[in-house]
């Protein structure tokens, strides 16, 4: 739970969390309300800042809450600045969930069986993440 208050280094964790150890952290996504808080929490854009802010860390710790949002803060939104970082960890997290989830897979859709809505909805997150990995292309390439 700790994982959703660390804005920083949420995703990756949230992402390596189901893609890693054991597969009933993965099929726990079954649940409709675990879809949405991990929705909530990888899609969320965050704090925004312009483009040109150009504020340095000066003093660790840093004091002052209000100056700790501002340099946190992203100019496109919390997973676009992972994308941009560390590209890598998102995609092989999601690749490996995606996988998992079709190896649960019974070879029948029913919705009473776990593995129906878990696939749907790792099949959906992939999709969403890679319109976000499309975009963030587009825009960088000239």
């Amino acid at each position: 739970i700790q994982f959703l208050t660390a804005p920083y280094i949420r995703i990756p964790l949230i992402l390596d969390f189901f893609a890693n150890g054991d597969p009933g952290r993965l099929t726990a996504l079954k649940t409709k309300s675990l879809q949405m808080i991990v929705d909530s929490a990888l899609f969320e854009p965050g704090n925004w800042r312009p483009a040109d802010f150009t504020d340095v860390i000066t003093e660790i710790p840093v004091v002052s809450s209000d100056k700790l949002q501002a340099l946190l803060a992203t100019p496109h939104g919390t997973l676009f600045n992972e994308i941009a970082k560390s590209p890598d960890v998102v995609t092989s997290c999601v690749i490996k969930m995606l996988e998992r989830a079709l190896d649960m897979d019974v070879g029948k859709y029913t919705k009473v069986v776990s593995t129906g809505p878990l696939i749907l909805y790792t099949i959906r997150l992939a999709v969403r993440i890679e319109g976000y990995l499309k975009y963030a292309l587009s825009k960088c390439i000239p």
